[in-house]
């Protein structure tokens, strides 16, 4: 079961703060930085080979060594291909106090190697620290998942083979991440394999969960202090997505909001409209605390609506899971199956 559109993320993720504190932390370093890529898998395509992006074309003379990757989750995907890069953004939100998300480090530490070195916090301040990448002496940049601006990639492009977006930016999905990091450590075969194996997990789990299928859900973002709009996400989003691929469907009303909204993968309605989406089976929903929760399903409309009052609502808070299911990847997609589907198969009993 394959997830197909690209997921622009940026005007969803960036719009709720950065996933409340930005999605970098302001780490510069392991406390052990790793001196050189470490890999378990052998490169097995023919070098060089060229990646188109937005601002061009980009030549990898030979298999990369010296691995950085800038922006959200192409770390994961270097390391679900069996490389562990030199440098990674430290995020904040939902990792540890080293700027390490959980399954980034587990899969690290279960290859036996060195955490990497985490790039000074570039993506909360909207800027890139050249020296720093510089001084790491890399052999290939990776950002296929970022904000870089043009003006960034030349200067990138001046240390080392850079990989933009291929698009726009902030825009990818977990297959199109996982493929053009594959060709870039010459590893396709390993990344098609990877996504096979990735794609039978979430046909594991439908099978497992037939009562899943053609539920109608939609996904959201609780309230924020002083906001009366509830965001709605749409087909084109992760989450999406990711809940589709289960068996869930999108409800006819959010399909038709979609189609009149100009923001792409969300958008906000007001909570005195609510009454217009009771085509809605089960609401699942993240906050980014507890008093975003409570705030959410305590507001007086919300509570009467139907999802709500039928007592069928999912307000995630564990940020960890927030971040896998708003950026999956085939490194976190495992986890975040394990963790959200049982929570899924309660609140559609209920």
């Amino acid at each position: 079961m394959r997830l197909t559109k690209p997921a622009p993320l940026i005007a969803v993720l960036l719009a709720t703060a950065a996933l409340l504190s930005g999605c970098a932390g302001g780490a510069s370093g392991s406390g052990e930085a790793n001196s050189g890529t470490t890999a378990t898998t052998e490169a097995t395509d023919t070098f060089p080979v060229a990646i188109e992006h937005a601002f061009g074309e980009t030549t990898i003379p030979e298999a990369p060594e010296r691995v950085i990757t800038l922006g959200w989750a192409a770390e994961d995907a270097v390391v679900a291909l069996g490389v562990v890069p030199v440098a990674v953004p430290a995020y904040g939100w939902g990792a540890d106090d080293e700027g390490y998300l959980p399954w980034f480090r587990d899969a690290v530490e279960d290859m036996g190697a060195p955490l990497p070195e985490t790039l000074d916090a570039e993506e909360r301040s909207g800027e890139v620290n050249f020296e720093q990448i510089l001084g790491l002496a890399p052999d290939v940049i990776l950002a296929p998942f970022s904000g870089i601006s043009e003006e960034d990639y030349k200067r990138l492009a001046e240390i080392a083979p850079t990989v933009a977006y291929a698009e726009q930016p902030w825009a990818s999905n977990w297959q199109d991440l996982t493929t053009t990091v594959g060709t870039a450590l010459g590893r396709t075969d390993q990344a098609a394999e990877l996504l096979s194996s990735t794609e039978k997990l979430f046909a594991e789990h439908a099978d497992a969960h037939p009562e899943f299928d053609g539920v109608s859900l939609a996904y959201g973002m609780g309230l924020t202090e002083g906001s009366t709009d509830l965001t709605f996400y749409f087909p084109a989003d992760p989450r999406v997505e990711f809940v589709e691929a289960l068996g869930f469907r999108t409800p006819p009303s959010i399909l038709d909001f979609a189609e009149r909204s100009k923001l792409g993968s969300s958008d906000s309605v007001s909570v005195e409209l609510l009454s217009d989406y009771d085509d809605v089976d089960v609401f699942l929903a993240w906050a980014g605390n507890d008093d975003d929760k409570e705030r959410t399903l305590g507001n007086p409309l919300v509570s009467l609506w139907k999802p709500v009052a039928d007592g069928k609502d999912l307000v995630l808070t564990d940020p960890s899971l927030v971040w896998a299911t708003s950026s999956p990847t085939a490194l976190n997609i495992p986890w975040a199956l394990d963790t959200l589907v049982p929570q899924l198969a309660e609140l559609v009993a209920r």
